[in-house]
């Protein structure tokens, strides 16, 4: 058994380096590997009898990609995520992308680079994104890694502009091979001609030269990106799509050329140059499919302006949108976009958020409204204090979505990928069984046994198969842009097919979220609390009557919610606010997740929550109380209890109202045979009062944020496939723990970055839309897939069997590839009539 290197635990094979370091004999897999121990163990890194595998240090190079693990992309381990350690992303725009096997290879390629973290790289956007370790690794190298497989990488910068030479480069090669293949087939006639009758000798001479003389051209100008691309393979002992085309391509232009100087007349130029013409043309049209699915994140950069209107010591300048700081006030007039998310200080208007939400219908906008960057001013000027930078921006976040959805790849599209992985080594194999098969046992000619094997090649090219997952996916994300529904995660709309449960979160999901404080009513108890009191024995002592200050209340109240983001502490500040009264600093404020909060105002122990902060801190409620609570509850009301200085003296009635679509949601839902359920941290009263009025008798009240997540857990221990609906801090572990997390517009950031899917309006009928765009998507993936495998086993059994000729492979080929492309663009005008 080969010894193990003492650095990276590597086997070190059979001529391994030797080393005695301190008091042992070291061996090492290499040099670098001994070089690093010694210089770790002479600057004291290293002391004897410690594990090297067991430090931070260790473990730190594994994470940097400075020790070698031995383990492919697909067994990386968890430590090396990204999560571990600052890494950087880049994602690039790769010219050059002809089928799914160059997205694997590019992909494949970078994880095995060391210092990359993971690397998702998708044929139907030609974006690769990259996370890597600066420390370890340049943006040029990864440039330069890219290009050593024939292809042009460089950062991509949201607009395109590369996307016109690509496209330019193309047309002028498939016009030109298109002009230089009719050319051929009309000369070819005449030779055709001559099997029928006779032709002058120097025409039957000179004719194949000039057929050769026009097919060159086509073979290696027009068909320079197929073999270059087949050619870079050789080295990395790759054979994809290109590979079939190129061994077609030059298999019938090198016997045709052989035939040429034989002086004989049995030639092919007329196959080889169609087979280009025909793949050039698919590729264009694959180009076009590819550039229309994923031309809304376009439309997303341009959506961000470049320049913003700064008001200073009442003077407008500009200056650079990236310049503008959170606390500026900008100036938007009529016609103009909003540059940055922010809060108006002056002026009315109504602004255009379509592009952003889906929703056709101008917003109103007035001192104290939020505005969102990339919406447009309809009429008015409005002067705007920036909330956070342009960079920051709600647009900026969702642009930086979208680019993250185009560059994950689904599990279906991964499978596919290795089916075409097998696929063209099994096509070659045939190919060569075809050719060996029809000249030695069906005893065809050569030439005709070449052409069965080209056909062979040229009709099992892989491109339909590779198109039929990601074009399809890359469509759904953009008609689902369009209605404002943003999808990161590629898996999301196949799970979404197959989900059987739907959780939906209460305040802020089904509810508006925009509570109002009703009532703040005295309690008739009170409360020594034990722990505040420092005494062990808490007691209780009823009362009746005994004075109650109600804006004592309040101010100690909004003191200590003023730090809170909950929507009810919001609720408190701003009905403060407008009673004037007066809201004072608070020390030691401490939030209670799922319970409520607790703080020091003055010299005032102030706390504020349910019941479970109640039982926390060692107080009990009298019946009288109990029953006041329950019946606010019992009215869909949410109670909070408010005390201070170790007593209870408050209840808080909040109100809030059920969105107008929740009960059609839920009605919805059960049509498709979902089963909804509710779940918050609210009362049970409240909460069951909420799930009557929606429609469903699943509910669960009084839930923490951890514990929403374990509801979750055990629902899918039960062998149910989850997607949660949520929107706030409290729903990010459930969102991140569902198969498919759904986050609304108003989401913190927190939960949109666990949910798979963000509804930018908060518009639950929007799930229904989602919901609907997953099942007719997997269609028409389905489909697609079908009609790939279609074509090529029906084409490739007619080439076998010398029905199918090369040129007739070659439209074969097209019309699959068309076929594939119009399909998937018909599910994205399908898309656009979703909830019309």
């Amino acid at each position: 058994m080969a010894a193990q290197c003492d650095l990276c635990a590597l086997a070190c094979g059979k001529d391994p380096l030797h080393q005695h370091v301190g008091d042992a004999e070291r061996h090492f897999c290499c040099l670098g590997c001994m070089n690093v121990y010694l210089i770790l163990w002479e600057s004291g890194a290293i002391r004897a009898g410690v594990d090297l595998r067991q430090t931070e240090l260790f473990r730190r190079g594994l994470q940097l990609g400075l020790i070698s693990t031995g383990s492919s992309d697909e067994t990386r381990s968890p430590a090396q995520s990204a999560d571990n350690i600052d890494c950087n992303r880049l994602i690039l725009h790769v010219t050059g992308m002809w089928c799914t096997s160059c997205a694997w290879l590019i992909e494949h390629a970078l994880n095995n680079v060391p210092g990359v973290v993971k690397a998702a790289a998708s044929f139907s956007s030609d974006l690769v994104s990259v996370q890597y370790y600066p420390q370890v690794l340049s943006p040029q190298r990864i440039l330069d890694r890219i290009a050593s497989f024939g292809y042009k990488a460089e950062e991509y910068a949201g607009e395109r502009n590369n996307t016109d030479t690509e496209r330019r480069d193309l047309m002028i090669r498939t016009g030109l091979a298109a002009f230089l293949w009719a050319n051929v087939m009309s000369f070819s006639l005449v030779l055709y001609a001559g099997y029928f009758e006779q032709i002058s000798d120097s025409v039957r001479r000179g004719l194949p030269f000039l057929l050769m003389a026009l097919a060159t051209p086509v073979i290696f100008y027009c068909g320079q990106p197929v073999l270059r691309l087949a050619w870079r393979g050789v080295p990395n002992h790759t054979l994809r799509m290109e590979s079939l085309l190129s061994l077609g391509i030059l298999a019938a232009y090198g016997y045709s050329v052989v035939q040429t100087l034989r002086g004989e007349i049995h030639l092919y130029f007329d196959t080889a140059t169609v087979i280009v013409t025909f793949v050039l043309a698919g590729k264009l049209i694959e180009h076009s499919a590819k550039e229309k699915v994923s031309r809304w994140i376009n439309v997303l950069h341009r959506m961000m302006p470049n320049k913003v209107r700064l008001l200073a010591d009442g003077r407008e300048r500009f200056v650079a949108v990236g310049a503008l700081e959170p606390g500026q006030v900008f100036v938007v007039k009529a016609g103009e976009r909003v540059p940055a998310d922010g809060v108006v200080k002056e002026g009315e208007s109504h602004t255009d958020e379509s592009l952003l939400t889906g929703e056709s219908i101008p917003r109103g906008k007035s001192p104290g409204e939020n505005v969102v960057a990339g919406s447009i001013n309809l009429d008015g000027v409005l002067s705007i204090e920036a909330s956070q930078s342009a960079g920051d921006s709600t647009l900026a976040r969702l642009i930086n979505l979208v680019e993250r959805a185009l560059t994950e790849r689904s599990d279906l599209e991964r499978t596919v990928d290795r089916v075409s992985r097998y696929f063209v080594p099994t096509v070659i194999g045939i190919a060569l069984m075809t050719f060996a098969g029809a000249w030695g046992f069906a005893h065809v000619t050569v030439a005709a046994a070449l052409m069965r094997a080209i056909s062979v090649l040229v009709i099992a090219c892989p491109c339909a198969l590779g198109l039929a997952t990601p074009l399809a996916m890359t469509a759904a994300y953009g008609a689902a842009s369009r209605r404002g529904i943003l999808i990161r995660d590629a898996r999301a709309l196949e799970n979404l097919r197959r989900a059987d449960t739907v959780l939906l979160d209460k305040t802020g999901t089904v509810t508006e979220g925009r509570f109002s404080l009703l009532h703040l009513s005295p309690c008739r108890q009170r409360v020594c609390q034990a722990v505040l009191a420092g005494n062990s024995n808490a007691y209780t002592e009823e009362h009746v009557g005994g004075e109650f200050d109600r804006q004592d209340a309040l101010g100690f109240l909004t003191s200590i919610e003023q730090y809170s983001e909950h929507p009810l502490g919001r609720a408190v500040v701003e009905f403060a606010r407008w009673q004037n009264t007066p809201i004072h600093d608070a020390d030691s404020v401490q939030v209670h997740k799922g319970c409520g909060i607790t703080g020091v105002v003055g010299s005032t122990q102030v706390f504020a929550g349910n019941r479970r902060l109640l039982q926390n801190l060692g107080i009990r409620i009298s019946e009288d109380s109990e029953k006041q609570a329950r019946a606010w509850e019992e009215a869909g009301h949410t109670v909070a209890f408010v005390g201070w200085d170790g007593e209870l003296r408050a209840f808080a009635a909040f109100g809030d109202r059920l969105k107008e679509e929740a009960i059609e949601l839920a009605a919805e839902l059960k049509r498709r045979s979902l089963e909804v359920r509710l779940v918050s941290g609210d009362a049970r009263a409240t909460v069951q009062r909420v799930a009557s009025q929606m429609g469903t008798d699943q509910w669960q009240a009084e839930v923490l944020p951890e514990e929403k997540a374990q509801v979750v857990r055990t629902l899918q221990q039960s062998g149910a496939l989850v997607a949660m609906v949520g929107d706030g801090i409290n729903d990010a572990p459930a969102l991140a723990q569902a198969d498919v997390g759904i986050a609304m517009g108003s989401a913190t950031d927190l939960a949109m970055k666990a949910a798979d899917v963000v509804l930018i309006s908060g518009s639950l009928a929007k799930i229904t839309d989602v919901l609907q765009l997953s099942h007719r998507t997997m269609r028409i993936v389905r489909q697609n897939l079908f009609w790939a495998f279609f074509y090529n086993s029906v084409g490739i059994t007619l080439a076998v069997i010398g029905v199918l000729n090369p040129i007739m492979a070659a439209g074969a080929m097209l019309l699959s590839s068309v076929s594939v492309v119009g399909n998937s663009l018909r599910l994205a005008h399908e898309s656009d009539m979703i909830g019309d």
